[in-house]
């Protein structure tokens, strides 16, 4: 009885679903039929379009470190070729950096004192010869002052490397135009890294509108962070802004080994559109442009590395690229 009923149960028509879909499209629109844009030979002159074409070539990869502003570990004087220790050292307390500049002073005063010991063997050097050559001085006198002269030339040489030992200045901090930056690197990550290159010295954020500097690899003192298992690398900036301060932490983008080839444009070329898409203009024909999204892998100086829907050799516009967005959507001149 119970197969029976099953049965009849499953001849049953099947009740229509009257729900309604949970979306609709209406129109869709591909990218590949957005609307084109035509202008006058006029327009074009007005609006300053300039064009170039995509190169597939490649454009040096870099990853950013985060570093660390810090004094020059060689001291600017050219009296001593000793290194300073300074820049090596952990953060120093404010206590120990009072410490420290009292210690510069007194190293300073050192060195004067020196100069003048010098200045005056120098002299009594100079009298004592005098009197030989008058028949009033004996050649003992003479040995001995140059004795003494040189041993004030190397009491100067001592102070001079004491005081070169402590780093520069702590008072003239602020008006350096030249600072290094110490970036610790995992050991296993250097290896990939090209520590010749110049990098690029800005902010902790990685997106292309992070303004930078350049920085150049100097040699420095060899050091590490053992429990870390990081090496240092030491680049010099220039400070012409006087906007870096010992201490300030910063982004420094070092260039990799590897350089894959990608398509690259100028980073003129790219446009954002309000949700943040990127996009660029590419030439159909005299006076006719099409927008095509792209998306943009990394900006190495002004080139973009970029991919998409586009091919190398494309004509794009590189010029008037915000104008020629704006006459699209009807907000042109």
């Amino acid at each position: 009885m119970l197969s029976v009923l099953l049965l009849m149960t499953g001849n049953l028509p099947a009740a229509e679903s009257t729900s309604p879909p949970p979306a609709k499209i209406e129109h869709p629109v591909k990218e590949s039929d957005l609307t084109k844009v035509v202008l006058t030979a006029e327009a074009v002159n007005r609006l300053g379009i300039v064009t170039t074409t995509v190169e597939k070539r490649g454009l040096m990869r870099t990853r950013l470190f985060g570093g660390e502003i810090t004094l020059p570990a060689l001291n600017a004087s050219a009296n001593s070729n000793s290194q300073s220790v300074y820049t090596i050292l952990p953060s120093l307390a404010p206590a120990e950096l009072v410490r420290l500049a009292q210690s510069q002073i007194d190293a300073d005063g050192q060195v004067e004192q020196a100069k003048v010991q010098v200045q005056a063997a120098q002299i009594a050097l100079n009298r004592t010869e005098q009197m030989r050559r008058d028949k009033v001085g004996t050649e003992r006198s003479v040995d001995d002052a140059r004795i003494q002269l040189g041993l004030a030339e190397a009491n100067l040489k001592t102070a001079y490397e004491r005081r070169d030992l402590l780093g520069p200045a702590l008072l003239d901090v602020n008006n350096r135009s030249t600072f290094w930056v110490r970036v610790p690197v995992y050991v296993d990550d250097v290896s990939g890294l090209n520590t010749t290159a110049q990098a690029r010295v800005g902010g902790l954020k990685d997106s292309p509108e992070n303004v930078s500097r350049p920085a150049v690899p100097v040699a420095a003192p060899p050091s590490a962070n053992p429990a870390a298992a990081t090496v240092d690398l030491f680049y010099a900036v220039k400070n012409s802004d006087t906007s870096l301060r010992p201490g300030q932490r910063v982004g420094v983008s070092i260039p990799l080994r590897s350089d894959d080839e990608n398509l690259v444009v100028p980073w003129s070329a790219i446009v954002h559109d309000v949700s943040g898409g990127s996009w660029i203009y590419q030439v159909l024909e005299t006076n006719r442009y099409m927008r095509r999204r792209v998306q943009v892998l990394r900006v190495v100086d002004d080139q973009a590395a970029i991919t998409g829907d586009i091919m190398a050799g494309i004509e794009v516009v590189t010029s008037g690229v915000a104008e020629l967005y704006g006459t699209e959507f009807g907000v042109g001149k």
